[in-house]
């Protein structure tokens, strides 16, 4: 009895095991290629989708943007032909002034004042014996010789006279006036003190023509050169603006400021005086660079990592990571100057999730 117990347990293992092995191979059957097909479109579908966009070539000025400061014109140095002593100098430095208005006030030398004194005496005897000899020789007791002798000590007694006095002999105290309209760059005197003949008193410069002089850095003064539009204005009134042309460029660069330098000459005028460039004041200005053809691409074409910007072209169905430098940056677009290939397409959308070398499927925008 025992015996046929175990036969039929074992009959009846036998059979749930072959019950087993058939629903295995039926669920292989019939689920397993499903997920086959899912596996095989995983392992083909490896490519991103983005948008591209053709190269587009145009031809635009870039500007650079310098500050500077604004000069006097050509600077005069002011001084006089006697000794003294300088009684008052009643301007300052940076101080405008007309023609006329008075610099300073100088209180000749004594010896230049007897030494006019004396010329002016020798002049008049000298035009009395003329007049003496020339009677004498009316009645017949003088020579004519001694008649141009008389003229002669005349003559060189007129011109001592005239010499004492442009050496200011003729004045005790003298005014020193501006001879042009100006501004006071430098006061070289003391007041009170002393001077020599010739000595100069203060710089005086020249308001009817101005000189900016503005800072370049040294890697872009190589696109910079005689001639240049540039648009000027003082930095408390960026709206008034000045039209110029750059007149100098100074390849030197300064060892403190590792700056080159331009020059700009402009005549003086009520425009600039009106647009607030006047000497002494800091001024912004935009010089216009020659115009030239660069790449124009979507600013989110362009991205940056560690290695620089950088941007994708597709060739032959991949992305291919292109170097590149912005040389002009605008609200929407952004300049390239790099050697690009013209006959492919740009990645302007989708290139987050791009890598160098990687398929991609595209669209045009």
């Amino acid at each position: 009895m025992n015996r046929k117990k175990l036969i039929l347990g074992i009959a009846l293992i036998v059979i749930l095991l072959a019950v087993s092995i058939a629903s295995v191979w039926s669920w292989k059957k019939f689920i397993t290629p499903a997920n086959a097909a899912v596996s095989e479109k995983s392992e083909d579908d490896t490519s991103v989708f983005v948008k591209t966009q053709k190269l587009a070539q145009q031809s635009v000025a870039s500007t650079i943007t310098v500050f500077g400061e604004v000069n006097t014109g050509k600077v005069d140095t002011i001084n006089v032909p006697q000794p003294g002593q300088l009684l008052q100098i009643p301007v300052i430095p940076g101080q405008l002034l007309h023609q006329g208005e008075v610099l300073a006030v100088l209180s000749t030398d004594p010896n230049v004042l007897a030494a006019y004194a004396q010329a002016l005496s020798a002049q008049k005897f000298a035009l009395a014996e003329v007049g003496r000899v020339e009677e004498l020789l009316s009645l017949q007791l003088a020579t004519q010789s001694q008649v141009d002798a008389s003229k002669k000590v005349l003559h060189d007694a007129e011109s001592n006279l005239v010499a004492q006095k442009t050496l200011g002999g003729d004045q005790a105290v003298r005014k020193i006036v501006a001879p042009f309209n100006g501004i006071v760059t430098a006061i070289d005197a003391v007041q009170g003190g002393r001077i020599a003949a010739g000595a100069a008193i203060l710089q005086l410069g020249r308001i009817d023509q101005v000189r900016i002089l503005f800072g370049v850095e040294a890697s872009q003064i190589g696109l910079i050169h005689v001639g240049m539009g540039i648009d000027i204005a003082a930095l408390h009134n960026a709206d008034a603006l000045v039209k110029a042309k750059i007149t100098s460029v100074q390849n030197v660069i300064d060892p403190k400021t590792q700056q080159a330098s331009i020059m700009v000459e402009l005549p003086g005028n009520a425009t600039l005086l009106n647009a607030g460039i006047t000497p002494g004041k800091h001024v912004q200005a935009q010089i216009h660079l020659d115009k030239k053809m660069i790449w124009e691409v979507p600013r989110q074409a362009v991205l940056t990592d560690d290695k620089g910007d950088y941007l994708f072209q597709v060739k032959d169905g991949k992305a291919i990571r292109v170097s590149v430098s912005k040389t002009i940056e605008n609200t929407s677009t952004y300049g390239i100057d790099e050697k690009l290939d013209t006959a492919l397409p740009i990645i302007i959308v989708g290139n987050y999730e791009v890598q160098d070398g990687m398929a991609v499927r595209e669209g045009q925008q």
